[in-house]
């Protein structure tokens, strides 16, 4: 994985400077983004003594400047700048970082950095893809990535996706001012989970047969079904509904419980879903 960043000499004489007056050998500095890809996004600089940086960091060196740079911030981070501002005893760095709100678009192929865990589409059987596999991106929505890897379909969680240094689209959701969870929320939350191998989210799909609130308990129950009584990723999607569901304000707890009655069928795709699929 590769950065593009800059460093002025005037900024990368500060940081040593800085980074020297530690006393601690090899001492770098670590760049990297908090909230990402949203309105809210923070360009942060840390200390970051020897053996402290993550393994999937970027390293890259500006002369006598180490720099380490967050995997998961690297999208977020192309084309960053360091500068120094004012003069004297006012000096202070300056961090420019024009992507830092964008919402980071992955390469349509890239080399894995490291082995990484994955599920089998649409079989949901583990699997493990090596360091160096060659891969190309057929879906990044919700967080997760499917991948092709020698002509098979795998899925990449969030997780995984994340240490590689690829994030896609997701929200960050404002706490409602009445202290209550908002059912809009929810369902903005439910529309971040997608079928594995259909570019449709799960509500577009019409598989969310009922969502209920209980405000006393924080909680959120969802029925839900799969396109397929067979399909051996249910678990998964299960599992992404209720995470999605638990980033939601005031969400403390979330149950999904699939159901087969009525049996899933394209008239419960909506008008969106039917357009993207290319049957309208």
């Amino acid at each position: 994985m590769n950065i593009n960043a800059e460093v002025t000499p005037e900024a990368r004489d500060y940081l040593v400077a800085i980074l020297a007056k530690q006393e601690v050998p090899g001492m770098a500095a670590r760049v990297y983004v908090e909230k990402g890809g949203t309105q809210q996004a923070e360009t942060c600089l840390a200390f970051c003594p020897p053996g402290e940086e993550s393994a999937g960091d970027v390293k890259k060196d500006f002369d006598e400047l180490t720099l380490f740079f967050d995997a998961a911030s690297v999208p977020y981070l192309q084309d960053m700048q360091i500068g120094l501002h004012g003069e004297g005893r006012l000096q202070t760095l300056t961090i420019k970082a024009p992507n830092s709100k964008k919402t980071a678009k992955p390469p349509k192929t890239f080399v894995l950095s490291e082995s990484c865990d994955a599920l089998r589409v649409p079989s949901g059987a583990p699997a493990t893809l090596p360091e160096g596999a060659s891969v190309s991106i057929t879906q990044a929505l919700g967080g997760s990535f499917t991948v092709n890897y020698e002509g098979n379909l795998y899925r990449l969680s969030p997780e995984v996706t994340r240490r590689l240094g690829f994030q896609s689209d997701a929200i960050l959701f404002e706490p409602p001012e009445d202290g209550q969870i908002s059912e809009q929320q929810c369902w903005d939350a439910l529309r971040l989970v997608y079928d594995p191998e259909i570019p449709v989210n799960v509500v577009g799909l019409g598989l969310i047969y009922k969502l209920g609130i209980d405000q006393d308990r924080h909680f959120v129950g969802v029925e839900m079904t799969l396109t397929s009584a067979g399909c051996g990723m249910g678990d998964i999607i299960a599992g992404d509904v209720k995470d999605k569901l638990l980033h939601v304000p005031y969400v403390e707890d979330a149950r999904v419980d699939i159901v087969f009655d009525p049996p899933w069928s394209y008239d419960s795709l909506d008008e969106e879903a039917r357009l993207e699929l290319g049957l309208i």
